[in-house]
């Protein structure tokens, strides 16, 4: 099994990366996030692999971190969802969004992931419920009693005519902001509609 490749870039096709290794020139499928991170080619690269092994082929997947990398093996779990599906949910969601997701049964975000319709999403949320992570859960816990605040809040802003998207977008930096400090319902209701008024304004 390859743990990890350490080499130089060569090159990128679409969504895959092509890694030099010792004279060994390897073609990696990657995450669009890491492809907009990549260095420029010539300079070193190391990525986290699993190799895919299907009867017809084999493919390589690459990934920045292990956690990264563990979240995808335990995406390919879930029935139906291939290696392709569980890229494109890497870039929609970060490791411990989407293990908040699980936690919460909150399927109706996961229908942001092109592809996932509300079927696919209430299958996910069942087979992924006791999957996730020891450290992802672990952190999923750390902040569930915040949780319910920021759902409220969400409603709220819904009811007033925000998007899902513009909504949880300004919510996640709020929370970002806020961890581990004391806040009520009101105080992120007002701090949101601050931030959205001054996205508007610009």
């Amino acid at each position: 099994m390859i743990s990890f490749l350490r080499g130089i870039l060569l090159g990128v096709e679409e969504n895959r990366v092509i890694l030099d290794v010792h004279g060994i020139g390897y073609e990696i499928y990657v995450p669009a996030g890491l492809l907009q991170r990549l260095p420029s080619p010539g300079q070193e690269l190391e990525v986290y692999t699993h190799l895919y092994v299907r009867e017809d082929c084999l493919q390589l997947f690459g990934f920045a971190s292990p956690a990264d990398r563990t979240l995808f093996r335990m995406l390919l779990k879930a029935q139906g969802i291939g290696p392709r599906v569980a890229l494109t949910i890497l870039d929609t969601f970060n490791g411990d969004e989407f293990a908040e997701i699980i936690a919460r049964g909150n399927s109706s975000d996961l229908l942001r992931i092109p592809g996932v319709g509300k079927k696919s999403a209430q299958r996910l949320l069942l087979e992924l419920k006791d999957k996730l992570p020891a450290q992802l859960q672990a952190k999923t816990k750390a902040g569930s009693a915040e949780t319910p605040l920021f759902d409220e809040v969400s409603e709220a802003l819904l009811a007033l005519g925000y998007s899902r998207h513009e909504t949880a977008e300004i919510l996640k930096k709020i929370k970002q902001r806020k961890t581990g400090t004391s806040v009520s319902a009101n105080d992120i209701l007002r701090e949101a509609l601050k931030e959205l008024g001054k996205g508007k304004k610009e």
